[in-house]
């Protein structure tokens, strides 16, 4: 069995506004490491949360494929009590013996400040991640906090931003099974509106950064800029123009399309 796996989450929906793409991001984010340190899934490996306008996506290379075992130490009666002057146990030992579910004899005495104390160890197994994921997603993005949201399956359904069109929620490889709004988690991402393809299967990150990027989606907010800013460069240069800089409509034209591309009008 598999100590790690690498998971791959997306949210596509109708296009976001560009001015809450990056707060949603970080938000994102933010709420996924705390529902993966919470359930003790998370390493050393961050999660990585992008976006663009039609999807907010997370990937994490190395989550625990499940929750390590917790030891837990369980007190019981005290020993004058727990044992009665012959050293036999007495009825309170026995029914704190069936209270944690093992017999007397896998029982131990622990030394407190207050005295001798029956104890027993508990071992508590791990859930699969698989098992945990599925739980908590749902309500992760339901804690996603937009200036506005909006009902589109009717008012006891999700809000969100935006209508949700495909879920893609993939640990090792394989779909968990949840639904946000009426879309159901699977394997496939969709491309550029116009100039890729609708349906494109994935299996991991890098593979979900690759074949969007084949289809005209950027999803990678930096490598949009990178690519605003040197289209715009080479446009200026070639003409002997300088660019006027606004850090603000960059910002926003990031954010504005999945794949941009500089012009000179």
């Amino acid at each position: 069995m598999k100590d790690t796996t690498d998971f791959l989450f997306e949210i596509g929906c109708e296009e976001i506004p560009a001015g809450m793409l990056p707060g949603a991001i970080k938000e994102l984010q933010v709420i996924l490491e705390k529902y993966l340190k919470t359930f003790n899934l998370l390493l050393d490996t961050p999660v990585e949360t992008f976006g663009a306008p039609r999807r907010l996506a997370a990937a994490c290379a190395s989550l625990r494929a499940n929750q390590p075992d917790e030891i837990k130490e369980l007190t019981g009666p005290p020993k004058s009590v727990a044992y009665d002057a012959a050293g036999k146990p007495t009825r309170a030992a026995e029914s704190f013996a069936q209270k944690v579910g093992l017999p007397i004899a896998k029982l131990s005495m622990i030394t407190t400040p207050k005295g001798e104390y029956l104890a027993a160890k508990q071992v508590i197994k791990g859930k699969a991640a698989k098992e945990i994921l599925e739980e908590f997603l749902p309500r992760a993005v339901a804690e996603i906090s937009w200036p506005r949201s909006m009902y589109w399956t009717g008012a006891t359904g999700l809000r969100f931003i935006r209508p949700i069109r495909w879920v893609v929620a993939l640990l090792d490889g394989k779909p968990l099974r949840l639904t946000l709004g009426d879309a159901s988690a699977g394997k496939f991402t969709a491309g550029h509106r116009f100039l890729g393809k609708p349906k494109i299967e994935v299996r991991t990150a890098k593979d979900y950064i690759q074949r969007l990027r084949s289809n005209f989606v950027l999803v990678r907010p930096e490598e949009r800029r990178k690519k605003i800013e040197t289209e715009l460069g080479r446009l200026a240069g070639g003409k002997g123009l300088r660019i006027h800089e606004d850090a603000h409509l960059l910002d926003l034209v990031t954010y504005l399309n999945e794949y941009p591309a500089a012009i000179i009008g």
